[in-house]
């Protein structure tokens, strides 16, 4: 903590109008409670000062992560590994609860507060759900399929349709949950799906594990990404809250950029899966409809255009035709494998010289 700092409720209200942000608003925050210094009342006094700007009418998200109910065949630590080979101890994982599941503690205090708010509402996603209170906060989570987890046919995908402003207050880029969005639609060198483990209610009281096809995902970059985007001169708003720097960034715009910085930056063809992953292949194909981000329509102007500004963000709404992956196995269809949809071999993984690191990473 940044002990030279203090900061009030007050401080935080003028640090978020000055990045912009209004009543009406809708907004992804990651945050970093450290990072300001001393906040008087603490998470508390930063959830208020998101609510007061964001107002009655704005909806405020927040990831709601939780990866401890990862396999423990997802394990790292040595020491673990004998637990890890024992089927017991996966029987004994509790399954995800979206009303009573806390949010893991590597996620920060402000989420977990959150989702205990009045009115908050939560996706269904073992791993990956978010947490919304606001207007909007129902269809923003209603719904979150298993399958393809931070897809746009769940919870980043709404907040695409509503047009919504992350925030990353004290946070780097890294954190920026919404750039996995780019990832699935952007076909980059090294891009590879497999089968992943989900918790679900078994019988006799213990959990069984559900595979389903999921796509490898990494923050590793996202720094360098987020530094390209600034440095590009992109919509962006800065400043400085006590001890921390505070970004607001509009996520289509963001989303957009990353897609054709990942074509032309990104090359895992010689990454690692981490533990936990099966049968994982190439996965260079487009994604299905839904997967993607859509254009919203617009509303038919009230005034004749020639005499309004261009505020339309029509720019904003198209990702670059850079899009694939590979495309999920039909409902029916053995759960053991994936199709090889690329022609190259199963077996030809390359040495890494940088891990394939997954949003859903556990820490043990």
């Amino acid at each position: 903590m940044n002990s030279g700092h203090v900061v009030t409720r007050d401080v935080l209200a003028r640090g978020l109008a000055g990045l912009g942000v209004r009543p009406g608003a809708t907004v992804i925050a990651h945050t970093s409670l450290s990072s300001f210094g001393y906040v008087v009342g603490g998470a508390h006094s930063v959830l208020l000062a998101l609510r007061d700007a964001v107002g009655a009418a704005g909806t405020l998200v927040m990831p709601a992560f939780t990866p401890q109910l990862c396999h423990p065949h997802t394990w790292r630590r040595p020491e673990l590994a004998h637990a890890a080979a024992d089927p017991a101890t996966a029987a004994q994982m509790p399954c995800f609860d979206a009303r009573r599941t806390p949010v893991a503690r590597t996620m920060g205090v402000l989420p977990e507060l959150l989702r205990t708010q009045p009115g908050a509402r939560r996706s269904g996603h073992p791993h990956v759900s978010f947490t919304a209170q606001g207007p909007r906060a129902e269809r923003i989570v209603a719904e979150h399929p298993l399958a393809w987890r931070l897809a746009a046919h769940g919870p980043l995908g709404r907040l695409w349709d509503l047009d919504a402003t992350v925030l990353l207050l004290g946070t780097r880029w890294q954190k920026c949950t919404a750039l996995h969005l780019a990832e699935y639609a952007t076909a980059y060198p090294g891009r590879r799906a497999g089968w992943w483990s989900l918790p679900v209610p078994g019988p006799l009281g213990r959990t069984s594990w559900r595979q389903v096809p999921e796509l490898l995902v990494w923050e590793g970059d996202f720094d360098a990404l987020g530094a390209a985007y600034q440095a590009a001169g992109r919509p962006l708003a800065t400043t400085q809250v006590a001890g921390a720097l505070c970004r607001a960034v509009p996520l289509r715009e963001l989303v957009t950029f990353a897609c054709q910085w990942l074509a032309d930056h990104r090359d895992l063809r010689r990454g690692l899966p981490p533990p936990g992953w099966r049968d994982v292949i190439p996965a260079p194909r487009p994604l299905p409809p839904g997967l993607l981000p859509t254009p919203p329509q617009p509303a038919p102007p009230t005034t004749p255009q020639s005499h309004l500004p261009d505020t339309s963000g029509a720019h904003q709404s198209r990702l670059p035709d850079v899009s694939g992956a590979l495309r999920p196995s039909p409902p029916d269809a053995p759960q053991s494998r994936l199709a090889d949809v690329s022609g190259a071999p199963l077996s030809r993984l390359l040495a890494p010289p940088q891990p394939c690191l997954t949003a859903t990473e556990p820490t043990p």
